[in-house]
């Protein structure tokens, strides 16, 4: 069911498909994003399992692994199985949740900042207002740590039927990177996984990889807002 990632940039969305991958409207200057998704720049990834790559044929080549190799950057990747912004991994210890893992990482001086996941969270049966909060305060202090990096808060990715049971963890990231002014990439809402491709859906598939690329380069190349209505 996956797209390849070789050839990444010519598959990408059209305007007219890649609406429902356009991230939550806060407003980052296109010219910003351009240059922080450029071959060679130094991009931070925090993530969860998929991040990490778990699933793959060696465990360490999932979506972040394809899309770095494709794009050419200079990356750090964080994935830590089982985290998310509340949950961190099966020892809860709390220096594996995202926003001490961000402070972890101050010493890096990113072009682009992506924070993935936050499925763990709904495992962890995270209330959503702590959430919110919680989700606020990590993505804040990451704009405040590299001003000059664009910071890109991905939100939980499901395959289906538990996808449908991370819609209030969504809503809560949503509304947390909002408040930080963080656009925010909603697979839930653009619908990533169907009936159809969740059964063969594993954490290492550059499907994943594609619609992060796919949304992320939309913030490089704004389109009139009336063609994504």
């Amino acid at each position: 069911m996956a797209v390849g990632v070789a050839g990444l940039l010519a598959l990408l969305p059209t305007i007219g498909d890649a609406c429902s991958d356009v991230p939550d409207a806060v407003t980052v200057q296109p010219e910003r994003v351009r240059a922080a998704i450029a071959p060679g720049s130094d991009v931070l990834i925090v993530g969860d399992s998929y991040t990490r790559g778990s699933g793959s044929y060696d465990g360490r080549h999932g979506w972040a692994q394809d899309i770095v190799a494709e794009l050419g950057w200079d990356a750090t990747i964080d994935g830590v199985g089982g985290s998310g912004y509340v949950s961190g991994a099966a020892a809860r210890a709390s220096s594996f949740t995202y926003g001490a893992r961000l402070h972890a990482h101050r010493f890096l001086d990113p072009d682009l900042v992506l924070v993935q996941g936050s499925q763990n969270d709904w495992v962890q049966g995270a209330d959503q207002d702590v959430l919110q909060g919680t989700v606020e305060r990590a993505l804040r202090e990451a704009r405040q740590q590299w001003p000059d990096a664009v910071v890109i808060a991905v939100g939980p990715s499901a395959p289906r039927p538990r996808a449908e049971a991370t819609t209030d963890i969504s809503a809560a990231v949503a509304a947390g990177a909002r408040a930080a002014g963080v656009p925010y990439v909603d697979p839930l809402a653009g619908q990533w996984f169907t009936d159809a491709n969740s059964p063969s859906f594993a954490a290492a598939d550059a499907y994943l990889a594609d619609r992060v690329a796919g949304s992320v380069r939309s913030l490089a190349a704004p389109r009139p807002a009336d063609q994504c209505r």
